[in-house]
């Protein structure tokens, strides 16, 4: 990996309830990025975000997961957070790193709530960039 000045490095989150797609959208821009030659699957447990034993069991993410994607010239650390309740402190905290957020949506069950709790997180954190 290159090395960056901090004006090529982006700190980006993803918000959401459980369960609507944040770890699958960070396979996939693993994947697009190039990180990876293949998408991983929740089911098979095998994601780049998703490595530990709970979580592969769980199918469900516990810890933030930081995914380094080179694109075009800039290093965006992409930041998987967890959806669930129990986990919220991880989320809040990967956002008062961050500098943006994608606020996921599941586009079977539209907004939960989990999706207005990472609204209120991205409320707070009032220096992100809502994407």
């Amino acid at each position: 990996m290159n090395i960056y000045t901090t004006d090529k490095i982006r700190n980006v989150c993803l918000l959401g309830h459980g369960g609507a797609g944040k770890t699958s959208l960070a396979e996939a821009m693993a994947y697009l990025g190039g990180l990876t030659s293949r998408m991983g699957k929740i089911s098979d447990g095998n994601t780049v975000s998703d490595y530990g034993k709970e979580e592969i069991k769980r199918q469900i993410s516990i810890y933030t997961s930081l995914i380094p994607i080179e694109w075009n010239g800039v290093k965006i650390n992409v930041l998987d957070t967890p959806g669930f309740f129990d986990f919220v402190g991880e989320a809040e905290e990967a956002a008062s790193a961050a500098d943006a957020a994608i606020i996921v949506v599941s586009g079977k069950a539209g907004v939960e709530v989990g999706t207005e709790r990472a609204w209120e997180i991205s409320l707070l954190t009032d220096r992100l960039l809502k994407i």
